[in-house]
């Protein structure tokens, strides 16, 4: 019995251990498939054929979610629950398949997503600080809206051929038209790469993805001020102002570009009026952003105004931002308000 105890135990441990990793996190394998058509490089094709591999595992990945204890409690809308999957979700491709189907080259690309649940509740409360959640959503709009556009100009061009009994050479403008969609979509896949390092604090990766954005479409605001804020957390405070200041001659009532301004000033000498002025400023054009009212707080504690900046981690704290929530609490031990023990 003394020798079988032992093995017992560590059968327990290793049961144990095993539960703990599957509940944290699930694998998901899931293939994209394009077909190329006249106007589609094998580049194209990739771009394409990842997407519907994203969009599969982004779908099981949302069912996975939703049968979650965390996410039942919190009564997510599906939207909801898709947005958070593609904020905990990390991607990799396993492979490339390449064939022939008739006259068409055919592309199917399978991955792996990993699905991290670690922490699910918290990490649900940084996806919906902010403006994460939207910003999620308004991605796989956007990548759902070109995805039919480009198809309706491929059956376009296939009508063509069609109807003339031959392949002709695509014009300049539908050419045009093409590259500037498929440029879109894989910006759009960006700044989705970009977002979700963002709310995973990996500030490299992210500055890299909203850069890739910036390369492809060059008058997004929102990407000069998510590099911005990448930047900022880097400790690059001169390259972020360049951008965010390059975001807001774009949009100048741009609450996010004006938010990340603010945060960015905080810490320049005597720039704490106009780090103030600038973040009001923003809170004008979207109040219900909590994000905004902790980066206030920042500014007052800098400043020592620590009444005022009570008040506005305690606003942001009951608008959901477990940051500000922390920060309130830090200033409610060391510096409690006078006669408070």
């Amino acid at each position: 019995m003394k020798k079988i105890v032992p093995f017992f135990i560590l059968m327990l441990i290793f049961l144990f251990w095993g539960v703990i990793a599957f509940a944290e996190t699930s694998t998901i394998v899931s293939d994209g498939k394009y077909v190329m058509g006249d106007l589609d490089t094998k580049k194209d094709a990739k771009i394409q054929a990842l997407i519907e591999a994203k969009r599969m595992a982004m779908e099981k990945a949302g069912t996975y979610l939703q049968s979650i204890t965390e996410v039942k409690n919190l009564q997510l809308s599906k939207d909801q629950i898709q947005a958070v999957a593609a904020g905990i979700m990390s991607v990799e491709v396993l492979n490339e398949d390449w064939k022939m189907s008739g006259e068409n080259m055919v592309l199917t690309i399978r991955i792996r997503a990993i699905v991290d649940t670690s922490n699910l509740k918290d990490r649900i409360a940084k996806m919906q600080e902010g403006d994460n959640t939207e910003g999620f959503k308004e991605v796989q709009n956007q990548l759902a809206a070109l995805q039919k556009e480009l198809a309706d100009l491929k059956k376009q061009t296939q009508q063509q051929t069609e109807s003339t009994g031959s392949k002709k050479q695509a014009s300049p403008e539908i050419k045009e038209k093409h590259e500037a969609l498929v440029n879109k979509m894989s910006a759009w896949e960006y700044m989705e790469k970009g977002m979700n390092a963002r709310v995973n604090q990996r500030w490299e990766e992210s500055a890299e993805a909203f850069g890739q954005v910036i390369a492809l479409t060059p008058q997004n605001a929102d990407a000069y001020a998510g590099k911005a804020f990448a930047l900022h957390n880097l400790r690059k405070p001169d390259e972020a102002m360049e951008l965010v200041n390059r975001a807001l001659s774009m949009q100048p009532s741009n609450p996010k570009s004006l938010g990340v301004k603010a945060l960015i000033l905080i810490n320049q000498p005597d720039k704490a009026d106009l780090a103030i002025d600038t973040v009001n400023q923003a809170i004008q054009l979207q109040p219900n952003m909590p994000q905004l009212y902790w980066m206030r707080g920042e500014i007052f504690t800098k400043i020592g105004r620590y009444d005022l900046a009570r008040k506005d981690f305690m606003k942001s704290c009951k608008m959901g931002a477990k940051n500000a929530c922390a920060r309130l609490k830090y200033l409610e031990e060391k510096r409690p308000f006078p006669g408070r023990k």
